[in-house]
């Protein structure tokens, strides 16, 4: 009897091992096994693993093996990306528009940008792929991206911004990308209205966060690449992208973007701006603003109620990486550490 016992223990026991469950809670690998971050994953998850791994990838520092597998492992089968896939077993579904859910462009962007810089190029060219299909109509008649593509959907800058600095970077050869473009110049206004862009060319006002992106997309290269020296900033002429810069540049003169035309500062964006004016070796005192205020509120954005918001913490790491400060002492932060330490295990 006691031998019997001790066979159908050993055989659950090797069943047990085959299928890596495990006997002990502790070595077992929780859901988000990889995931970056403290934070609520449900709305922006893909997201901030994206920025995260391109901000360590900026700054040198390979990101871990698990990092690398959650993303890719959140991928659709089409090659888009939601914002976050609570079972990566349960299918896509198609983006819908008139929701608001299902697959994004944001996160496909972002995710793509990361898996590019992470080698699994593969990856990123299916999500490229699926971009260059997610187009909109604008009322001017320019084809941009909306957020959620679909029936109906009409672009936006912000979206179209994301999906062109993953074109480009990532390299896809389609007559869309030059159609991204030419929609994103689109909605950049004359110099007599700011030079500032919208966030639909419908509307008649300019947009920060809009702006920000637009330049982003047009301008900054990711990840990051070192500190440029930087000249002044460009006068509102005829240049389109340097008429965004310098509407930028005039709005940084805090030192960090407002989440005009809503209330709030907007450090993300204040981020990328950095970034672009690094690329475009420009903006050498709102670059300095920026970045002191970036320091200052290094708790207050990435570390907000004792939360490790990782997306913040990848968008400093970038600017770490262009204005050559230390990555681990940013504000009195280890970005590096705080970062790696907090991913799910």
């Amino acid at each position: 009897m006691k031998k019997m016992y001790k066979s159908i223990l050993a055989a659950v026991l090797s069943i047990v091992v085959f299928l890596g469950l495990g006997l002990s809670p502790a070595h077992a690998a929780g859901p988000d096994a990889g995931l970056y971050g403290t934070t609520d994953p449900t709305y922006t998850g893909v997201d901030h693993q994206a920025l995260a791994i391109l901000g360590l990838d900026s700054v040198g520092v390979r990101p871990n093996k698990a990092a690398v597998k959650w993303l890719a492992d959140q991928q659709c089968l089409d090659g888009s990306f939601k914002s976050y896939r609570v079972s990566i077993r349960t299918a896509c579904g198609p983006s819908d528009a008139v929701n608001g859910s299902g697959p994004n462009t944001n996160s496909t962007a972002l995710a793509a940008l990361a898996l590019n810089a992470t080698g699994n190029t593969a990856q990123a060219k299916r999500a490229v792929k699926w971009l260059t299909k997610a187009t909109a109509v604008a009322p001017n008649g320019k084809t941009g991206i909306a957020y959620y593509p679909g029936s109906g959907a009409l672009p936006d800058t912000n979206s179209s911004g994301l999906a062109y600095a993953a074109m480009t970077g990532v390299g896809v050869k389609s007559p869309v990308v030059k159609q991204i473009r030419a929609y994103l110049l689109s909605a950049i206004t004359p110099c007599a209205q700011s030079g500032g862009a919208k966030y639909q060319v419908s509307e008649s006002g300019v947009n920060n966060s809009a702006s920000a992106q637009a330049l982003f997309g047009l301008a900054a290269l990711t990840p990051a690449e070192p500190a440029n020296k930087l000249g002044s900033s460009p006068k509102c002429a005829k240049n389109k992208v340097k008429n965004l810069a310098s509407y930028l540049s005039g709005q940084l003169t805090t030192g960090v973007l407002s989440s005009f035309p809503y209330d709030g500062d907007d450090f993300g964006n204040t981020a990328a701006t950095v970034i672009s004016f690094n690329t475009m070796k420009i903006g050498k005192k709102p670059v300095g603003k920026a970045t002191a205020a970036l320091k200052n509120n290094v708790k207050t954005w990435a570390l907000k109620d004792g939360k490790t918001n990782a997306g913040a913490l990848g968008w400093l790491l970038m600017v770490a990486q262009a204005t050559d400060s230390n990555p681990k002492k940013f504000g009195g932060v280890n970005l590096i550490s705080t970062l790696t330490k907090s991913m799910k295990k």
